[in-house]
């Protein structure tokens, strides 16, 4: 199941990436639609299912892991963001072809954060990997399409894109492939920490990553198609009790 999703995610980036390269826009009120409710779906799975857990192996490890999970992934998006400037790219200043390498080095970072987050969901249980993974993978095409708007714009070509998109992909199967072995033999204490930055992770996604920018689209169907991933969590849990 963990290999599944993760292919999944490969192919929910790729189809971003293949309807910016082809149409060059995609609907950004469709998309802001989609990333509310992926937004909702991630702090529900983070706060429903893998916090409880954590918690209940070790409350300490997962505080420190949630901990270094928001610190990396704020120096990781300060250090972008400085190097960039990708909030405002139409004025910047550093040199085009640098804005496409950093975000690809970026992203790519957070790919292979999101195999480990499914690898760690199906660890704690199918429920939760499954929810965790409907976050993810609703994420991914939201990256497809930013990754090949800033390629673009940095003048690589459209195959050079779609080329640079796949191996962005194919890195959230690799970091599933990296941890999922490692779950063999662990204990409870670094079982309740990668718990906590799986659920860090999601936190600082969904807070700082999502609903900043969903706030300037003035969407009034925004706040239930967030609550809808809430419902969506919610009722994939009962069902499956």
């Amino acid at each position: 199941m963990i290999y599944l999703f993760s292919l999944i995610a490969v192919a929910f980036t790729m189809l971003g990436a293949g309807l910016t390269a082809r149409f060059g826009a995609v609907n950004k009120r469709l998309l802001s639609r989609t990333l509310a409710f992926s937004a909702g779906v991630l702090l529900s799975a983070a706060f429903l299912d893998i916090f409880p857990e954590a918690w209940r192996l070790n409350p300490g490890a997962a505080a420190y892991g949630c901990l270094a999970a928001l610190l990396t992934l704020f120096a990781l998006e300060n250090f972008t963001v400085i190097n960039s400037s990708g909030e405002y790219m139409e004025n910047c200043e550093v040199h085009e072809h640098a804005l496409g390498a950093f975000a690809l080095a970026a992203m790519t970072v957070h790919s292979v954060l999101d195999g480990f987050n499914i690898a760690v969901g199906f660890k704690t249980g199918s429920l939760a990997g499954l929810n965790i993974s409907l976050g993810v993978i609703l994420h991914k095409l939201a990256d497809g399409i930013a990754l090949v708007s800033l390629l673009l714009h940095s003048g690589r070509t459209v195959k050079r894109a779609m080329y640079l998109s796949l191996l962005l992909a194919l890195a959230t199967p690799l970091g599933a492939l990296i941890v999922e072995p490692f779950f063999l033999s662990v204990t409870p204490w670094t079982e309740s920490l990668l718990l906590g930055i799986s659920g860090g992770s999601f936190l600082y996604i969904a807070m700082a990553d999502i609903l900043p920018g969903l706030h300037k689209t003035h969407d009034r169907l925004i706040p239930a198609f967030y609550a809808l991933g809430y419902v969506a969590v919610m009722a994939i849990t009962a069902i499956g009790r």
